[in-house]
């Protein structure tokens, strides 16, 4: 739910589902991305030099691990995301995609 920039939450949802995929037998079936979660797969954020790119960092840990990074629609149209500026690997889609998520999964984790 959080930004890329301004507040930890996204930054801690990445690294908690990096360490989780990183020699486990665990597997992550969907990373839905809500409220001002939606940033992160905004293709025009652009970090300065010295900065982590979070948004780069989402779309090669999906890429590396076949991962869905679903934002919900309604979220980023109220924050300016659409079609045009969707970063890579990531998916607009509804609140329909996470109650499935939730409903097939044996854990939700929120950041």
């Amino acid at each position: 739910m959080g930004p890329a920039y301004g507040t930890q939450s996204a930054y801690c949802a990445y690294q908690f589902a990096q360490a989780l995929l990183s020699n486990t037998p665990h597997t992550i079936k969907n990373i839905f991305f809500y409220a001002d979660g939606v940033y992160n797969g905004n293709s025009y954020t652009d970090p300065a030099s010295d900065e982590f790119d979070l948004v780069s960092a989402w779309q090669e840990l999906a890429k590396t691990h076949t991962l869905t990074l679903t934002i919900c629609v309604a979220a980023a149209q109220r924050r300016g995301i659409i079609e045009n500026n969707l970063a890579d690997h990531f998916q607009l889609t509804g609140l329909g995609e996470l109650s499935e998520s939730i409903a097939t999964t044996d854990r939700t984790i929120q950041f």
